[in-house]
């Protein structure tokens, strides 16, 4: 939105240097003549090309901040967080999704440029204010407490699809939860061939056994973080769902490494392909594994 804003200013500012051009030249000001050093117009021109190269420096700044969090360490931590442990071990939820941005990773802050963070939150959630941060808070907080692996596991040991479909119809009265779950449930058969060759199950009972709150419950907290920073929700709204995704989490799960594949396993049933979850493995992988990541220094547990 704030690019958006920058460009049409820029492009206002050159519309105004044309027109001072143009009255200048109705003005036939002579070019070589003393007045066109003195001319109001051409000090016009000149301020207004000093202020589009300006914003120019502004906008393209901020990008340049971007790409050299990227090239900074995954594992960006807050020297001076005013979290306690605990409230970082809750924060640290959502550290699937921080070790991809090379943001903070144990504060309420980010990092992250202001155009950065509410450009994804709009695009990729259409949140731009409280009203609809509450909104899609809520959709997710909702997510979290709800699963369909208990119809996961009856459908693989049903395996037969013709016995799947019936047994879904037998179960669900509303439509759209019978679609969510028909969804999952192929997705899961798709996924688990290669979610054993990348070690993140051993079988179709580990797959069921680990479930996915750790993916609902790491794109709540993320996404209330981003929310809170753009000052889209307060502190407190932040942490009461923070404290939801906490609650979920330890429901089902015993370790950051639980909660890792957990985390990809939800991806999968999300519908990511073959390379996102591959990538995304790798990145799981350096928090469990990293002598540097958080995950070694929080504890999972409450």
């Amino acid at each position: 939105m704030k690019k958006r804003t920058i460009f049409s200013v820029m492009f206002m500012l050159c519309l105004v240097a044309q027109e001072a051009s143009a009255f200048r030249l109705r003005l036939k000001v002579p070019t070589g003549s003393d007045s066109d050093e003195s001319s109001p117009y051409t000090w016009i021109i000149y301020a207004v090309i000093a202020i589009a190269v300006l914003v120019g420096l502004y906008t393209y700044l901020k990008q340049f901040k971007t790409v050299f969090r990227h090239l900074g360490s995954s594992f960006k931590m807050d020297a001076k967080t005013t979290l306690s442990s605990d409230q970082q071990r809750k924060v640290l939820l959502g550290a699937a999704y921080y070790v991809q941005d090379k943001v903070y990773m144990n504060s309420l802050k980010t990092g992250m440029t202001s155009e950065e963070r509410e450009e994804r939150l709009d695009d990729a959630w259409n949140i731009s204010n409280n009203k609809n941060a509450m909104n899609v808070l809520g959709e997710l907080k909702v997510e979290c407490k709800k699963s369909y692996f208990p119809q996961i596991a009856e459908a693989f040991k049903l395996k037969n699809q013709q016995d799947i479909d019936k047994y879904l119809n037998d179960t669900f009265v509303n439509q759209s939860d019978l679609l969510a779950c028909s969804k999952q449930i192929e997705r899961a058969f798709k996924s688990i061939g290669n979610l054993v060759k990348l070690g993140i199950v051993r079988n179709e009972d580990d797959f069921v056994r680990i479930g996915d709150a750790g993916w609902a419950t790491s794109r709540l907290v993320y996404v209330a973080r981003m929310c809170l920073e753009s000052k889209f929700i307060n502190e407190a709204e932040f942490w009461q769902f923070v404290d939801v995704a906490d609650e979920v989490a330890h429901q089902s799960l015993t370790s950051w490494e639980d909660f890792g594949k957990s985390y990809i396993i939800g991806l999968c049933l999300w519908g990511a392909n073959g390379y996102e979850v591959k990538h995304q493995v790798r990145e799981v992988n350096k928090l469990l594994e990293d002598p540097k990541s958080p995950w070694k220094t929080f504890p999972f547990g409450k």
